[in-house]
């Protein structure tokens, strides 16, 4: 997954379970592997909860 930022890009590489069960979607983690920009060389993870049912969530970012 690329991640659109406005410095920049993050490419992050991981799975995510549950988009196919009904109900809440469970928070997941996948590890930076790169990046444009101001990310260029980034390195760590991103940990991601969902705070409506598919519509949107929240990106915790960890250099």
């Amino acid at each position: 997954m690329t991640y659109t930022l406005p410095d920049g890009q993050l490419t992050v590489q991981g799975m995510y379970f549950g988009i196919l069960n009904p109900g809440p979607r469970p928070p997941f983690d996948n590890a930076i592997t790169g990046g444009t920009g101001k990310y260029d060389r980034a390195r760590g993870s991103v940990h991601a909860e969902t705070v409506e049912a598919g519509r949107r969530f929240t990106i915790d970012l960890y250099l």
